[in-house]
C-alpha cells in the first residue's frame, strides 16, 4: 500500500467517523445521507483496489452505516405523499372553506365530518397484507420507491403478522380471505422506550441518541434486522393505501378504519376526535398544544382529514398532497443567538436568498449554524442586522429560519451592520431581477451563471434524476473548475484520463465512476425530464407529462392547450414547460441529450384485451380508484395517456366526465362508460 494511498484511505475513515459521530451519537448532521453515502461508496472503492476485505472496513465503520441502496426496492402502488401545512387558524379555516366550496359547486348533498389526531414525529412505513398475512413493509423513500425492510419490522410492537378479527359477526379467515390491504404508519419511539434504551445504550459504551425521531430512523436502516428488532420501536396506524377485495367495503371512513385496524391488532394514537366540525377540531388543538409537553411520544402536529372516503376520493390529490388533509404544524422549538453575518445563497434557479451565518445554537437536538431570512422583503420586515441577536426556529422543524431580532431597542451602532440585497449576482456578475408579483430576486444570466450552473448539475446527476453515483458537489466543483464540463451533457463525454487526474481520485474510482455514467443512459423520459430542472416540475409532474406524451420530441412544441388537458397541471406549469422549450440552448441541449440516452421499453401482454391499445380515462371511477385502472390497462398490453390524440384507441368515462370524453367522440373515438371496461377486463381473465 503507497504512503500516498494510505493517507488518502486515513483521511476518509477520519472524515466518514466525523459524520458517524454528528448524526448517530450527537445528532447533529453536518451533510446529507447522500453526500455520506457517496463517502462510504469511495472507501469501499479504494478498498477494492488495495484489496482490503470489505468486512474488515464495516468492522471499522461499525454496524449501522450502510448504503440505503443495499435494501430491496419496492415501488408503492400509490405514492405516499406528503402533507399540506396549516401554521395558524386562519390557515386551518381556508382548508375548511376549500371543502365547503368544493362540496357546493359540485352540488355534494353531504356535510363534511372530520377527524384529527396527533402528528407523530417518526419514520414513514407502509406495511402490505395480502389474505390477511404481512407480505412487505417499505419505508416512504421518494414517495414512489422505498426500501424493503420486511425483515425489520416483523415483531416490532404493533405489527401483527397474521390479521386476526375479534368481531364475533365474522370470520378470522374470511374477512381477509382474497384481499389485499396497504396500511400506513409511523414507527417511533415512545418517550419512556427512548429514555430507557439509551439508558441501555450507556450502560453498553454504545453510542446514545438525543431524540427519538433519529433514534427510530437510525434503527429501521439496520441491514440486520436482529438489530432493529432488539430495539423497542413501536408502530401506529394513521392511514390505507392501496385495497382490494371484500375488505374495500367496510372502508367507509377514517375513524372506522382505525377502529378496525385496532380491532386486529395494531395500536392507534389517541386522544383523537371523529366525526367533528371546525369548531370541534380548534378546541382539539388547543388541547394538545397544552398537554403537548406530557404527551408518551414525540409530536410535530395534528394531522385533519375528512372522514368519508368517498368524499376524500372526490377531492383526490396534487401530484404532491391530499386535498382532502392537512397539518396542523405547532410552534417550533426556538433559541437566541448571535447574526455574526449574512450571506447570499444562489439558487438553481437564480434565486439570491440572504443566510444569516449565527453563533452555533442547539435546537431540538440539532446544531444550527446557519438559518434563512427569505428574501429581501423578510430582511427589511425583520431588520435583522449583522451583531444582532435574533430569535431562530427550525421552520416545520426542519429549515432553520430567523423568526426576529431581540432587544433591538439597546443596539449598538458601533456593532450591528446594515445588510442589502444586492443589485449584481454575487456569483457571476450578471444583473438581478424582480419580476411583479414575485418575493424573490433572481439573477438571469441562467445556467451561464457558475452557481446555477452548478445547482443544476447537482440536480441532474441526483437520484431522482440520472442518479449518477459517485458525482458529489465538491467533485462537480472540480469538474467545472477544470472546464472539464461546460454543459450538462458534458458528463457524458468524459474520459477516464481525464478523472484519473482529479485531485484524490483513483485508477478505480474513475473506472467506477465510468460505469456509474454509462449506466445512467438507459432511464425513463418522467426522469429525464425531471433532470433538466425545469421551474415548477417535479418528478411526479414529469410523470403525469409524460405519460401523457406519445414520444419525448413531443415537448418540444406542443401546444399549451394540450398540456392543459393534463391533470393537475395549471397555467404556471404550462408557461415554465413551455418557455424552457423555446429557448434555443435549453432545445439544442435537450436534443444532444437524447442522443445520449435510451428510454426503458416497457414489456406489455401483447395478448391482452387492451394490446397494442392507448386508453385515456376521464371522470371520476366509481368501482377503480383511477392508478389501479391504469395499472389492469397496463397489465392487458395496453398504454394510458392524459390527453385525447389521433393515436388514442378508447377513452373510459367515469361520472363527472368533461371535454375529453367531448374531444373523443367529435375524433370518432369509441367512448365506454366505466362498466363496460370492467366487463372487458372481466372477460380476458
Amino acid at each position: 500500500m503507497s504512503s500516498t494511498l494510505k493517507k488518502k484511505r486515513n483521511d476518509l475513515i477520519t472524515t466518514i467517523k466525523r459524520h458517524q459521530e454528528a448524526y448517530y451519537s450527537k445528532d447533529q448532521p453536518k451533510i446529507s445521507d447522500e453526500a455520506y453515502d457517496q463517502l462510504v461508496a469511495e472507501l469501499f472503492s479504494l478498498d477494492h483496489e488495495l484489496n482490503i476485505p470489505r468486512s474488515s472496513t464495516e468492522k471499522t465503520l461499525g454496524v449501522g452505516h450502510k448504503k440505503r441502496d443495499e435494501f430491496f426496492s419496492v415501488e408503492h402502488s400509490t405514492p405516499m405523499l406528503s402533507l399540506d401545512n396549516a401554521f395558524s387558524f386562519d390557515e386551518l379555516d381556508l382548508f375548511f372553506k376549500r371543502v365547503t366550496d368544493f362540496i357546493k359547486k359540485n352540488r355534494i348533498d353531504f356535510v363534511p365530518k372530520y377527524s384529527a389526531e396527533i402528528k407523530l414525529d417518526g419514520v414513514a412505513v407502509s406495511l402490505t397484507y395480502m389474505d390477511g398475512e404481512l407480505k412487505t413493509a417499505a419505508t416512504r423513500g421518494d414517495g414512489l420507491v422505498g426500501e424493503d425492510i420486511t425483515d425489520n419490522v416483523k415483531s416490532m410492537n404493533g405489527v401483527p403478522e397474521v390479521l386476526n378479527l375479534k368481531s364475533k359477526n365474522k370470520s378470522n379467515i374470511t374477512y381477509f380471505e382474497n384481499s389485499i390491504i396497504e396500511i400506513r404508519g409511523e414507527v417511533i419511539f415512545s418517550k419512556k422506550d427512548f429514555e430507557r434504551f439509551n439508558k441501555y445504550q450507556e450502560r453498553a459504551s454504545e453510542k446514545l441518541f438525543s431524540n427519538p425521531r433519529n433514534a427510530a430512523a437510525g434503527s429501521l436502516r439496520q441491514l440486520d434486522a436482529a438489530i432493529t428488532k432488539s430495539r423497542p420501536l413501536t408502530f401506529i396506524v394513521h392511514g390505507v393505501g392501496k385495497t382490494s377485495g371484500s375488505i374495500t367495503d367496510d372502508l367507509i371512513t377514517h375513524s372506522s378504519f382505525l377502529e378496525l385496524m385496532e380491532s386486529v391488532g395494531f395500536k392507534i394514537i389517541r386522544p383523537r376526535i371523529k366525526n367533528g366540525h371546525p369548531n370541534i377540531i380548534k378546541d382539539y388543538i388547543n388541547q394538545i398544544l397544552n398537554i403537548r409537553e406530557s404527551l408518551p411520544v414525540e409530536i410535530d402536529g395534528i394531522v385533519v382529514k375528512i372522514e368519508n372516503y368517498e368524499l376524500q376520493s372526490m377531492l383526490g390529490s396534487t401530484v404532491r398532497a391530499p386535498r382532502f388533509a392537512i397539518a396542523y404544524k405547532l410552534p417550533s422549538e426556538t433559541a437566541i443567538t448571535e447574526v455574526i453575518g449574512i450571506d447570499i445563497q444562489v439558487g438553481r434557479f437564480g434565486t439570491l436568498t440572504p443566510v444569516a451565518r449565527l453563533k452555533t445554537v442547539s435546537i431540538g437536538g440539532v446544531n444550527i449554524s446557519n438559518a434563512t431570512l427569505h428574501n429581501e422583503d423578510e430582511l427589511r420586515k425583520k431588520g435583522v442586522k449583522i451583531g444582532d441577536r435574533v430569535e431562530v426556529r427550525r421552520a416545520g422543524d426542519v429549515i432553520p429560519e430567523v423568526v426576529r431580532t431581540v432587544n433591538t431597542s439597546i443596539r449598538k451602532s458601533d456593532n450591528s451592520l446594515s445588510f442589502e440585497i444586492p443589485k449584481f449576482c454575487p456569483s457571476c456578475g450578471g444583473k438581478t431581477e424582480r419580476l411583479e408579483g414575485e418575493v424573490a430576486r433572481r439573477c438571469i444570466s441562467g445556467k451561464k451563471c457558475p452557481a446555477q450552473f452548478e445547482q443544476a448539475f447537482v440536480h441532474f446527476v441526483s437520484k431522482k434524476a440520472m442518479n449518477i453515483d459517485g458525482l458529489g458537489t465538491k467533485l462537480i466543483q472540480q469538474l467545472i473548475r477544470e472546464n472539464l464540463v461546460n454543459a450538462l451533457d458534458d458528463i457524458y463525454n468524459l474520459k477516464y484520463f481525464q478523472l484519473e487526474k482529479l485531485d484524490r481520485f483513483g485508477a478505480k474510482s474513475a473506472q467506477n465512476l465510468i460505469s456509474s455514467i454509462d449506466k445512467s443512459r438507459v432511464t425513463t423520459p418522467a426522469k429525464l425530464l425531471y433532470a433538466l430542472g425545469i421551474r415548477h416540475v417535479g418528478l411526479q409532474t414529469a410523470k403525469a407529462i409524460c405519460d401523457a406524451l406519445t414520444c419525448f420530441e413531443e415537448l418540444f412544441s406542443l401546444a399549451p392547450e394540450k398540456l392543459a388537458l393534463i391533470d393537475d397541471i395549471g397555467p404556471v406549469v404550462m408557461f415554465s414547460v413551455s418557455s424552457f422549450f423555446e429557448t434555443r440552448e435549453n432545445l439544442e441541449l435537450t436534443k444532444r441529450l437524447l442522443n445520449e440516452v435510451s428510454f426503458k421499453k416497457e414489456v406489455f401482454n401483447k395478448k391482452g384485451v387492451f394490446a397494442g391499445k392507448n386508453i385515456v380515462f376521464t371522470g371520476t371511477l366509481r368501482t377503480l380508484k383511477r392508478a389501479l385502472a391504469q395499472e389492469l390497462v397496463q397489465k392487458n398490453g395496453g398504454t394510458c395517456s392524459g390527453i385525447i390524440t389521433k393515436k388514442t384507441d378508447l377513452c373510459v368515462a367515469g361520472e363527472k366526465a368533461g371535454s375529453k370524453a367531448r374531444e373523443a367522440q367529435k375524433m370518432k373515438i369509441k367512448v365506454i362508460a366505466e362498466e363496460e371496461f370492467l366487463a372487458m377486463i372481466d372477460k380476458n381473465i
